[in-house]
């Protein structure tokens, strides 16, 4: 690890409840790290939001102090983690339930900017699994679980989103923009999204998406497995209960709106 990045680290640990706030000569000499290389990393912290600098008054106006506490963005940060925290064990049990009906992997995925992070997976008992693992990445483009997140953004997100560059990971990966925007529209329709050989060779993923309290779509659960266990034409096999595990872990992380997608959308397309 780079000494810069562990004196850094090794100042942030500083920060407790005990001792919330800190100056720079504190700092320097509990640490035994050198005041410039302390002032360097100060400012770096707060530039970024991870620190933020006191505020005094001073002749009528407020003035940068000389102690040194925690910033916004480090709540922000632990934020994200307590709803990961929350959503995987409000999903487990349901999870568990759609593993054992069908045996094959169910994955939670979140999002995160531009890509999706998976960040729970009940394992199939097949002999073969799934290569997937928590804290795996994916862009939102390729594979089931993470697409049907782009799906439901704001079409100036996706677009933004899309103006990257394309990378191919197997040989169904979309290979153009309009191809994606295609599986966007298909998949607000119909309320799930299905992939084949996306970002990885013979496998298959159903994802349905989970409703936040703010009506977003934060999060999505995917039955996944190979193209021999979940060929295109059984999808309708794996939808219900799906989408019932889904909507009830929207209603738990505070969704109340009635879950737009069930047995209906299975007649319709």
């Amino acid at each position: 690890m780079s000494k810069t990045i562990e004196k850094g680290f090794q100042l942030l640990d500083l920060f407790t409840e005990e001792k919330p706030f800190w100056r720079l000569d504190e700092i320097s000499a509990y640490s035994q790290i050198p005041k410039p290389t302390v002032h360097r990393l100060l400012k770096t912290f707060v530039d970024h939001g991870f620190l933020q600098r006191s505020e005094i008054e001073k002749n009528g106006l407020l003035v940068e102090g000389d102690t040194y506490s925690l910033g916004l963005k480090l709540m922000y940060l632990g934020s994200i983690v307590s709803s990961n925290l929350e959503i995987r064990n409000i999903s487990l049990p349901h999870m568990k339930i759609l593993q054992s009906k069908f045996n094959e992997a169910v994955q939670l995925v979140s999002r995160d900017k531009d890509e999706g992070v998976y960040i729970e997976k009940v394992e199939s008992t097949r002999p073969v699994r799934l290569y997937t693992k928590t804290g795996r990445r994916a862009p939102l483009y390729a594979g089931a679980c993470t697409r049907i997140l782009l799906s439901f953004l704001s079409d100036d997100e996706i677009s933004d989103i899309l103006k990257q560059p394309l990378t191919f990971y197997a040989s169904q990966t979309p290979q153009r923009v309009e191809d994606v925007w295609s599986f966007i529209h298909e998949t607000r329709k119909s309320g799930f999204a299905y992939s084949v050989s996306e970002l990885e060779e013979g496998t298959v993923s159903i994802a349905a998406p989970i409703f936040n309290r703010l009506n977003e779509v934060e999060f999505s659960i995917s039955i996944a497995g190979f193209s021999t266990s979940l060929p295109r034409e059984k999808v309708n096999d794996f939808l219900v209960p799906l989408w019932e595990a889904a909507e009830i872990i929207s209603q738990k992380i505070g969704y109340t709106n009635p879950y737009p997608y069930g047995l209906s959308n299975i007649e319709k397309h």
